[in-house]
């Protein structure tokens, strides 16, 4: 079990552990640039970075999303582009995982409708095995190895010993440690011990854990450390507990927490962490990272100016931050982009994509029934457009999407082109019996307003807007985000063309 220290000492140290008052990015680092969190906007929790040779790698959960378990490549931990997907259909609720190299292997362990599973490849882009059910119930799987042998830990305090391959379990789940005791206030969710990541450094094992809740209110989740000699424990806090948390609700990155270190080539230390953004958290839990310093007595820490929402030095000198992701798709390939993701679902014989047009097969009586795709986006406002075209009895739409009962968007059905506000209430109809329309949803800092245009004809804006802030978590549970996506339902098909992004409000004249 954790040694545990006096909690008084730890909460006196609280508030300098995470003193993040900003200061000049270049006090602590001279990388000849900086980068500003977050460095991918939009909903990408639970990030598991990693470091092979100069390159980085991460994965992160995919929810009710297939494919799932996306794989991102970066060479200077700020700029990332998908490059796989290690779970090409759909396998349940993904949450989680932990991606990491062993003896130049690469495994995923995650959790699919709570149950730990594991994935191996020669390298990241795949091809990824089918999942390996490990046979336990549980949540947060991180690994780790000392001397040969192989170990799982897991949310809760649990720790498995795994079989050499590191595809099945040598002894069950038993406990290994607590929590580390919160200080209160601020205000916190549930202690939640959770998200146990590993490393081995100097010769000592640390172990980083979230604590706090992943949700509620701002001040809920944190970075928690602790080290020992033995993979295995026992295991003592760190004396500047917590690493990092979100210290007043008025921040605006709110319950930051789930950290990960990871290293650059020349020896800098990161932490990536997720987090809400204030008053946004329709966006999900958006990916942040933190520069580390080690302490000559061997924990680590943020250094004195560290914030995250100021400029912060670039680990890799040279590089510079780049937009991000543009999701806009013409369908010219014959594959989809790997930004995609279908809702519990993903059948290839459902549609076809190339030559200009994705043509999608109608499934389900409605938006309920019809797994959607989608894309994550981030951003205060932006604007999406899709051509669409469908077929007698066919209803298809433009969304923004949080799960199949809670959705807003302009729909073009047999009965005519309308939008839906609010559970499924469509209150008029524009151009009955209309089987073409461009369609368009410009979403201004949660505030949204939607657009048509007939073939040959103007544009033209609904008299239904709709606000959005509430299509989030802390409302609607299910820890998911507000997206763009596209659907088909009813009969026949949908055929979409020219879907387009914009990171700002463009609204048509």
């Amino acid at each position: 079990m954790i040694t545990r220290r006096r909690f008084a000492a730890n909460a006196a140290a609280f508030s300098a552990a995470v003193s993040l008052a900003p200061t000049s990015p270049l006090a602590f680092a001279e990388s000849g640039g900086t980068y500003t969190n977050p460095i991918l906007p939009g909903d990408h929790p639970d990030a598991s970075p990693i470091r092979v040779g100069s390159d980085f790698y991460l994965t992160h959960s995919s929810f009710d999303y297939a494919p799932g378990l996306l794989i991102w490549h970066s060479r200077d931990l700020v700029n990332w582009k998908p490059i796989a997907a290690a779970l090409t259909r759909y396998h349940g609720g993904v949450w989680a995982p932990y991606l990491c190299e062993y003896q130049n292997r690469f495994y995923i362990y995650f959790p699919a409708d709570q149950k730990l599973h594991v994935v191996h490849a020669d390298h990241p882009t795949g091809p990824w095995s089918e999942p390996i059910d490990l046979g336990i119930a549980a949540i947060d799987p991180g690994h780790i190895a000392e001397n040969g042998r192989r170990f799982l830990y897991m949310a809760g305090g649990l720790m498995a010993e795994l079989a050499p391959d590191g595809l099945s379990v040598k002894t069950p789940p038993r406990k290994i440690f607590d929590p580390w005791p919160m200080p209160t206030p601020p205000r916190m969710e549930c202690t939640c011990l959770e998200a146990p990541k590993l490393l081995e450094r100097n010769g000592w094992f640390y172990l980083i854990v979230a604590e706090g809740g992943t949700a509620g209110p701002a001040t809920s989740h944190g970075v928690v450390a602790a080290r020992s000699r033995h993979a295995e424990g026992p295991w003592e806090f760190a004396p500047n507990n917590p690493i990092v948390r979100t210290t007043a609700r008025h921040d605006r990155w709110m319950s930051v927490g789930h950290g990960r270190l990871v290293d650059t080539p020349d020896g800098r230390w990161y932490m990536t962490v997720h987090s809400y953004e204030n008053g946004y958290r329709a966006l999900g839990r958006q990916l942040l990272l933190l520069p580390i310093e080690w302490t000559p007595d061997g924990w680590f820490r943020l250094p004195a100016g560290a914030h995250t929402a100021g400029p912060l030095p670039l680990p890799v000198p040279g590089s510079s931050q780049q937009p991000a992701l543009d999701p806009s798709d013409d369908f010219t390939s014959p594959t989809f982009g790997l930004h995609w993701g279908f809702w519990h679902e993903f059948d290839p014989a459902r549609f076809t994509t190339g030559n200009g047009a994705l043509v999608l097969q109608a499934k389900g009586d409605g938006i309920a029934h019809s797994p959607a795709l989608t894309t994550p986006v981030g951003g205060h406002s932006y604007t999406v457009e899709a051509d669409i075209e469908i077929a007698p009895g066919c209803s298809s739409g433009l969304l923004l999407f949080y799960d199949p009962e809670h959705t807003t968007g302009i729909l073009l059905e047999d009965a005519g082109i309308g939008v839906r506000v609010a559970n499924g209430y469509i209150a008029s109809r524009y151009h009955k019996g209309a089987t073409r329309a461009t369609l368009r949803i410009v979403n201004d800092d949660q505030e949204v307003d939607f657009y048509y245009k007939l073939p040959g004809q103007p544009w033209k804006k609904t008299e239904e807007s709709a606000e959005v802030s509430g299509m989030q978590h802390n409302v609607l549970g299910g820890f998911l985000d507000l997206r763009p996506a596209l659907f088909a339902a009813g009969q026949g098909q949908a055929t979409f063309r020219n879907f387009r992004y914009w990171p700002r409000v463009n609204v048509p004249s």
